[in-house]
């Protein structure tokens, strides 16, 4: 089996010729992934007030239900605390995800959906919605990520769309002559996907979050710009903002933005990225610095406190001095908070997701094991849900 990171979470799409075809699966062929991706899952008991911790076994407890607190309500700083030693949960696994079928403008789309314990009987259930990256699909991103694990342990519905041939239309690629994405309509299939889970799975409308990696976190980010009133709070990993889309944004609603990003990203670089870039033979977009693409958010949501810088991991425990620094940008709309995860020495990976040989490294960069991607979002999603 290919190893996701070798050829899921590219800056755009894959050329489709016979040669520029060959010089991409070179990247897929990159490693070899490790079978622990298909264990089964057997959920462990995780109190509310934690990020979660390793699979345990005895049978699956019953889930921890956090209902929305009215919009107004704030989510101190206190919230967004992490265990001083952060587990790194069980990634999803396939056999507890239902796939549902949607015509959408006369096209057939589909999506998975992992449904909260008992969730008929608990109330509206919090819906995150997970966007998978660049040639990837909805499978490889749910078993990339322990939010999945989380949402059983802690009662909220997982969701993952997939693009039409595996690449959405994200106003990054669109920029791109001759993508075939650039004509659908995901903004309507996306919006089409949470009411169906809505109406279907009891979520909650005003509890609806989405998170996105790569091209998944450009998707998310014009989702945000166009549907942003749909959202209660949004998170991008591994991308940054695209100029044309920062400068055509409504973002019609402020959002609680989680940003996460490798210093080291060879692919979706750091510092940003101008206009006319050479990558892989082609031009690309001009995209916004890291640093630049938070501040953009966290303006639109209002954020005027004095941000806060917190060092989450230490460097002298890592081998290769790699660290996890967060800014918290406090006060924004609402009482919330929005947050950026600097990952100082680590490539275009997901955190918590290995990078297990020399060649994948070559083509992502280093990985970021020391923290766990699912439990970062959730923690930040889920600090908008309490008082």
């Amino acid at each position: 089996m290919t190893h996701p990171l070798a050829r899921q979470l590219v800056p755009r799409r894959q050329p489709r010729s016979g040669a520029r075809r060959a010089r991409g699966a070179l990247l897929a062929l990159a490693a070899v992934a490790v079978c622990s991706l298909c264990a089964p899952l057997a959920p462990a008991r995780a109190s509310a007030e934690q990020g979660g911790s390793g699979p345990a076994g005895g049978a699956e407890p019953a889930a921890t239900v956090i209902r929305a607190s009215a919009p107004d309500a704030p989510a101190p700083i206190d919230a967004l605390a992490l265990p001083a030693t952060m587990a790194l949960p069980a990634r999803g696994t396939l056999a507890n995800a239902h796939v549902r079928h949607l015509s959408v403008g006369g096209v057939e789309r589909n999506y998975l959906v992992q449904p909260a314990p008992g969730a008929r009987g608990a109330g509206r259930l919090p819906v995150v919605v997970l966007l998978h990256g660049g040639t990837q699909t909805a499978e490889e991103i749910w078993r990339d990520t322990s939010l999945p694990t989380l949402g059983a342990r802690e009662g909220f519905l997982v969701v993952a769309p997939q693009a039409l041939d595996r690449h959405w239309n994200d106003a990054h690629a669109s920029l791109i002559a001759g993508d075939p994405a650039s004509g659908v309509d995901d903004v309507g299939f996306l919006k089409a996907v949470i009411a169906d889970v809505i109406a279907q799975d009891h979520g909650d409308p005003s509890a609806v979050f989405m998170v996105g990696a790569a091209s998944g976190g450009f998707m998310t980010m014009r989702f945000a710009c166009d549907a942003g009133d749909t959202l209660r709070a949004a998170a991008s990993i591994i991308s940054t903002l695209p100029e044309a889309l920062a400068r055509s944004c409504k973002s019609p609603r402020p959002l609680p933005w989680l940003a996460i990003n490798g210093s080291a990203d060879p692919l979706i670089p750091f510092a940003g990225q101008v206009e006319g870039t050479v990558r892989r033979g082609e031009a690309q977009a001009a995209l916004r610095s890291a640093d630049d693409s938070f501040r953009f958010w966290a303006d639109r949501a209002g954020c005027v406190g004095t941000p806060v810088r917190q060092t989450l991991t230490d460097p002298a425990q890592d081998e290769r001095h790699r660290w996890a620094e967060r800014v918290l940008r406090p006060n924004c709309v609402a009482g919330h908070v929005s947050q950026q995860i600097v990952l100082h020495g680590s490539g275009h990976v997901i955190p918590g997701l290995p990078v297990e040989t020399r060649l994948t490294e070559r083509a992502v960069g280093p990985g970021a094991p020391e923290l766990d991607g699912g439990t970062l979002v959730w923690s930040h999603f889920r600090a908008t849900l309490l008082r």
